[in-house]
């Protein structure tokens, strides 16, 4: 787990505790099994309590130091979700951004190709021959039919359900 993602974590442990509370996890490690198990609930009973105190006091949303924008790009989310997750985990968080990188990606292509079309006169009809389709029949279908083919089928679900449909234009 790199210090960055560690201290998220720390930052958010200490806004919704108190110093009593601290305490009581120091104290927690000299009290015998049966005393750990209810102080232990009573510990994270003061902490929610505390939450719920600090939100009816604070309406503010919780954003980082950074900014609230600068975590919200999914590369870097995933990245710090993963020292978290079991190997199933990873790998689902793993699969996810990658199609979310493959769909950020053919934008890009999309973007560049619309440009060149404008740019350079031809270019629409070289174009077709990234196309899955005839260009002769007129009927070529667009590359994203094409990258959606590719992928797995689990990952073609995972874009459906984030609104994929690349039909409806």
């Amino acid at each position: 787990m790199e210090q960055q993602d560690g201290n998220k974590v720390m930052a958010f442990d200490t806004l919704f505790s108190t110093n009593h509370i601290a305490m009581l996890k120091i104290l927690l490690s000299c009290l015998d099994y049966q005393a750990q198990k209810s102080m232990a609930v009573y510990i994270k009973f003061l902490e929610l309590q505390y939450t719920i105190h600090y939100y009816n006091q604070n309406p503010h949303p919780l954003c980082g130091c950074t900014g609230p924008d600068a975590s919200r790009d999914l590369p870097s989310l995933c990245k710090e979700l993963l020292p978290y997750c079991d190997e199933k985990e990873k790998k689902q968080i793993e699969q996810l951004c990658s199609l979310f990188q493959s769909m950020e990606m053919y934008r890009e292509f999309s973007k560049t190709m619309e440009t060149m079309k404008d740019m350079i006169p031809g270019f629409a009809d070289m174009s077709d021959l990234f196309s899955s389709g005839d260009p002769s029949s007129g009927s070529s279908p667009d590359i994203m039919s094409l990258l959606i083919n590719m992928l797995t089928p689990e990952q073609q679900e995972i874009f459906q359900m984030f609104g994929g449909n690349h039909n409806d234009k």
